[in-house]
């Protein structure tokens, strides 16, 4: 665990710079995807719109359920990446800001959700290693010495696995972009790695919800692994019959 950076005179949290760090990242991989695509850098602009948004709107659901004593508050809700998230209501905001823009700027979704892939890559794998940093969503207990080291003294570090297996991700990601020229298939490719990537990471997972004894997650990776699939294949199915 890590949970803060020594440097120098100063001390910065870990979990708050690794996601500065891949936002950063994952938007310059945006504005690099849309020029390609003709888009220029708007679809880097709307990222930066759909996060500050999501960011707003995951503080607001993780700390009003509690209430707020007094308006000053309100101040904590831009406290700077502050670990109290909620995602639900991050990620629908997020999307309905960039659906807004995309919109308003005629972008075609397809090619959108296409540039947006690497930034929800190199996201996922950001997050993952400032939970691991911080010593949060613990693994199962292992008694292999050097996992369990890393996972805090007797736990999977999962963190670490996750972050491991989404990287892996986005180099496939990578390399295999450029072959499935259709709008679309990238980001049905990134889909189908990542979902397949938690897939394996959730069932290393100790605090994990449950469903008719399924784990929850692992459920909503397999779907997302169909999802993908069916996509990908129906894409190449109307490439070989146009």
């Amino acid at each position: 665990m890590l949970p803060a950076l020594p440097l120098g005179l100063l001390t910065l949290p870990t979990r708050p710079v690794l996601l500065l760090l891949g936002l950063w990242l994952g938007v310059t991989l945006v504005e690099r995807e849309g020029r390609q695509r003709g888009t220029g850098s708007s679809l880097a602009v709307d990222a930066l719109w759909g996060a500050a948004a999501g960011y707003l709107a995951g503080r607001m659901g993780a700390l009003l359920p509690y209430g707020l004593s007094s308006p000053l508050d309100l101040l904590t809700l831009i406290r700077p990446l502050d670990p109290a998230l909620a995602p639900l209501p991050a990620l629908l905001a997020a999307a309905g800001v960039i659906a807004w823009r995309w919109h308003r700027h005629r972008i075609p979704w397809r090619v959108g959700l296409d540039a947006m892939a690497p930034l929800l890559l190199v996201m996922a794998v950001a997050w993952a290693l400032g939970d691991w940093a911080e010593g949060r969503r613990y693994g199962e207990p292992t008694a292999i010495p050097f996992l369990a080291a890393l996972g805090g003294g007797s736990r999977h570090p999962v963190q670490l696995y996750e972050a491991g297996l989404g990287f892996l991700a986005f180099v496939v990601w990578h390399r295999v972009r450029k072959r499935l020229p259709a709008p679309g298939s990238s980001f049905l490719l990134a889909l189908t790695l990542y979902s397949a990537a938690r897939l394996i990471a959730e069932g290393f997972r100790a605090e994990s919800l449950t469903w008719m004894g399924f784990r929850v997650p692992q459920l909503l990776a397999f779907a997302g692994l169909m999802i993908g699939l069916v996509g990908l294949a129906r894409i190449e199915r109307r490439s070989w019959n146009p």
